[in-house]
């Protein structure tokens, strides 16, 4: 049940005035009852019988005891409690239920009650007066005396009320005593009974009057009855809407006579004719159908937020161009369709594009495998030899490839899919990262059309400039940004492929368990430079020894194969030794297969240390020794991660672009896909060899790698992994990007782009007031040095002719020579004879520019608070190369690094 309180309770109140005397639970029986609330949107449920209301359950054992509020209603006769209830709109929330008690009498009875307790001077006159002048019984009535009461409460032995409780019960419907005393019983003359159904409570006319079906005030005429009838004795009571109504009609306030009534109808036109009998209208069907309307053909849609006529302008242009192209009508109108799956709005500058995906009845949607639509691009047509130009200063174009990939073993013919931009613009492309990232949601479109079609060297340059422009680090907005293995691919392409790998052998390596597959396929397949390279970045990375950590996640023979490949001293020789590889063969065939059990050394010897091409002609004399493949041979001698790490090594001997064919397949093949392997094998190999591996994916599987991604994956990700796989150039729009880069530029004049240029290119004349001192000699000056702090006092005037008059070069080799001279540190014993400024001033000039700024930067961290003046002062107004020289000498003479300690500030 929904919880009660939340929605405010109804009030129950009778509509009518305050009648002095009267309790305000005693009514008659024309009397409307009004239930509201202040909630709004609600319905209102009710129950006369003292039961608690049930909105959800109005009826019982056939019989309706809950009612729906629809507007005002009157009561029968008797005590009724009315209990009442507001629901809101969607049942799930519910009020208190709220009670109140009402005497009910027939109506006549409460206001006679009131004639007998008060006077009956009140009364001036009846409503069934024959005119202005005194009837007989008006004069009776004014002839009687002023009856008084010392209390006013009524007497309980007088109380018509108690006297109408002595006699049997009557229906609400029942005519009243007073009309069968006045007008004689029933029988004495026509008076037609009413039909009256059956119900606590009386039905109401909702335009604004009661309906009085079961009785009330007595009429102004009834046929066979005179005159001359003497008034009620009580006034009438109406219902409050109908009194305000007569209140309007009679504002005089004073009672209308029969003499009134009489004047008003004879001034009266007679009734006209009756109208002729109208032929009842045609019976409707049972069903009727709507008829439908083809909405209006506008020339432009109304917009500005109104979607629904927006749609009903496609709509009806729709039917237009159905109606006027005979193929597409043909088409749309043969197939059945189902719900709509998908719909895509696109702006394309010159129109709108709006596509729309249908269901098909009987097929779920994504169950049928679909062909990829795979573009193949055509090389352009060589271009005519432009004019030659005038040459101007450029900035030097990044490398094609990076050097860790140029560090494959062999000379093989690959050729990677992923290659260098050629109209690559790094803050165009750190603008169009920006935007996509920038606002609510993100344009991956976007993302991918600049990470998948750049090369490595040129990602890197972006994520330079991108953190230069804007101060965050590109890897990090794309966290906040993006999530899954869309997200794995995207922090993959920013990274350096040693940086990748080290990353890869760390998360291998970290937490509980070890994945040896990812150790495997790094470590033995890459050549010596590049695992060196490899070590070197886990190194600085992780402030950790790649070897060490090998050693303590992995154990046996497998451990022995990895510390061996990570030695990196493989032959890398191209000759071969026919008599070396026989000997080596003859020795894996003893080692395995001629002897009971395997000698795994001597596998890990030979497979670690020879060069590819002496493996291969040891392969082709092992197989001479022996009627089974080699690597039949190891599947039946060796197990576990051990099979898998000489297999890998094998098999990039063989032909290592089948070796990765494999993996992909492997990735996903069957229920599921290994996406990290995926992802790894994608990104480390599309700029190496990926055109080779596509070719022995399709030799091996009969299939294209791209249909094979394109049925595995869905949404960005695929988009990514498709775009690496197939390469070329980028999309047309993807050239287009670059808004704020066009934005910033787009006002400019020619020559204000050429001033621009000319300021970022020219060469600034630096004019120092330090200059190098002639006939300097650096054994002297060190001399003087010590002499001035030698002893009792310190002669300041001799340090500062020294150091204020020598270039930075000049003072280092100062203190390199006063070091060798003396065997102590000039800053120190400048530190124990100076104080103050001068102290500080003289360190300075001790020091080297790197030193000093970062010497500076550390007491500006470090700390309670932090001096970003002295952060902005120094970072803001160094050159690229002054940067990297302090943030070198920071990591060497503060231990930790300067990028941890600014993401602290």
């Amino acid at each position: 049940m929904p919880s009660a309180g939340a929605v405010c309770p109804p009030v129950i109140t009778p509509l009518r005035k305050a009648i002095p005397g009267l309790s305000g639970n005693k009514i008659d029986t024309s009397t409307l009852i009004e239930l509201c609330t202040e909630t709004n949107e609600c319905k209102i449920f009710f129950t006369s019988d003292g039961t608690k209301p049930n909105p959800f359950q109005r009826r019982v054992a056939g019989r309706e005891v809950t009612f729906k509020y629809i507007g005002p209603f009157t009561l029968k006769p008797g005590k009724r409690t009315i209990k009442a209830i507001a629901v809101a709109r969607d049942g799930l929330r519910e009020s208190d239920v709220m009670t109140k008690q009402f005497n009910v009498e027939d109506i006549g009875r409460l206001t006679q009650h009131l004639t007998d307790d008060t006077t009956t001077d009140d009364y001036s006159g009846g409503f069934f007066d024959d005119s202005d002048q005194d009837s007989e019984s008006t004069l009776k009535l004014k002839s009687k005396k002023k009856i008084t009461r010392k209390n006013k409460s009524p007497v309980r032995g007088k109380s018509p009320l108690r006297k109408s409780l002595t006699k049997a019960p009557r229906e609400a419907w029942a005519s009243e005593p007073l009309l069968s005393d006045t007008l004689g019983s029933a029988s004495d003359g026509p008076y037609p009974s009413q039909q009256i159904p059956d119900g606590p409570f009386n039905p109401t006319n909702y335009s604004g009057t009661q309906i009085n079906v079961w009785g009330g005030a007595i009429p102004p005429h009834i046929p066979g009855v005179g005159p001359g009838i003497p008034p009620p004795p009580y006034p009438t009571q109406y219902g409050y809407l109908t009194e305000n109504m007569i209140n309007t009609c009679n504002p005089d306030g004073r009672y209308v006579t029969v003499g009134d009534i009489k004047k008003m109808v004879g001034n009266k036109k007679p009734p006209p004719e009756p109208p002729r009998p109208v032929e009842p209208p045609p019976t409707k069907p049972a069903i009727e159908y709507p008829i439908y309307q083809d909405p209006p053909l506008n020339a432009v849609s109304p917009g500005k937020g109104d979607f629904k006529d927006n749609i009903m302008h496609i709509y009806a242009h729709m039917l237009e161009y159905a109606k006027n192209t005979k193929d597409f009508r043909l088409r749309v109108a043969e197939p059945q369709m189902g719900k709509m799956l998908e719909a895509k709005f696109e702006d394309e500058g010159d129109g709108y594009k709006i596509t729309v995906v249908m269901a098909k009845p009987g097929i779920p949607r994504g169950s049928v495998r679909k062909q990829p639509k795979i573009e193949t691009f055509k090389k352009p047509p060589p271009a005519e030899k432009p004019k030659p130009k005038k040459k101007e200063k450029e900035k030097p174009p990044p490398p094609k490839s990076d050097p860790f990939f140029a560090m494959e073993t062999e000379d093989l013919q690959t050729e990677g899919t992923v290659k260098p931009y050629d109209k690559f613009n790094a803050e165009q492309d750190a603008e169009v990262l920006r935007g996509a990232m920038k606002g609510l949601g993100t344009d991956e479109e976007a993302i991918t059309n600049v990470l998948a079609y750049r090369s490595n060297p040129q990602r890197q340059e972006v994520r330079s400039t991108f953190k230069t422009m804007f101060g965050k680090d590109l890897i990090e907005e794309l966290k906040s940004e993006l999530s899954g293995h869309y997200l794995d691919t995207c922090k993959s392409l920013l990274m350096a492929p040693a940086e990748y790998d080290a990353y890869q052998l760390h998360k291998a390596i970290k937490g509980l368990g070890t994945d040896e597959d990812v150790l495997i396929e790094i470590l033995c397949t890459r050549s010596n430079a590049q695992i060196k390279m490899i070590k070197e970045t886990y190194k600085a990375k992780y402030n950790k020894e790649l070897e060490k950590d090998i050693i303590g996640d992995t154990s046996g023979n497998l451990k022995r194969l990895l510390v061996s490949q990570v030695q990196a001293n493989r032959d890398e020789s191209k000759e071969v030794d026919r008599n070396k590889a026989k000997q080596d063969a003859k020795a894996l065939y003893e080692a395995g297969e001629k002897k009971w059990g395997t000698d795994e050394s001597r596998f890990n010897v030979i497979l670690v240390s020879r060069s590819y091409p002496q493996l291969r002609a040891t392969f082709d004399e092992y197989d001479k020794l022996s009627k089974k493949d080699f690597e039949e041979v190891l599947k039946s001698e060796m197990s576990g991660d051990l099979l898998s790490g000489m297999k890998t090594i094998v098999r990039c001997v063989r032909n290592k672009a089948g070796h990765f064919a494999r993996q992909l397949q492997k990735t996903m093949k069957g229920i599921g896909t290994d996406d990290d392997t995926l992802v790894r094998v994608v990104v480390s190999r599309c700029e190496i060899d990926m055109v080779q591996i596509k070719e022995a994916f399709e030799s091996l599987t009969g299939q294209t790698l791209q249909q094979y991604i394109a049925d595995d994956l869905s949404s960005d990700y695929r988009d990514v992994i498709l775009a690496l796989v197939m390469g070329g150039p980028p999309p047309e729009r993807a050239t287009k990007s670059g808004k704020g880069f066009v934005e910033a530029v787009k006002y400019k004049t020619e020559e204000e782009l050429d001033e621009q240029v000319r300021m970022e290119t020219e060469n600034i004349q630096e004019d120092p007031t330090l200059k190098p001192a002639e006939n300097f000699n650096a054994e002297n000056d060190a001399e003087v040095l010590r002499k001035a702090m030698k002893g009792f006092g310190t002669d300041e005037k001799s340090i500062i002719n020294v150091l204020g008059f020598r270039s930075n070069e000049q003072r280092m080799e100062v203190v390199k020579t006063f070091k060798t001279m003396f065997g102590k540190d000039l800053i120190k014993e400048l530190e124990s004879e100076l104080s103050g400024g001068l102290k500080v001033l003289c360190r300075g000039l001790c020091m080297t520019s790197p030193d000093f700024d970062a010497m500076n930067l550390n007491k500006a961290i470090k700390g309670l608070g932090t001096d970003e003046q002295v952060l902005v002062e120094i970072i803001c107004t160094r050159s690229n190369a002054q940067i990297q020289a302090f943030k070198a000498s920071y990591k060497t003479s503060c231990v930790v690094s300067f990028h941890r300690v600014w993401q602290r500030t």
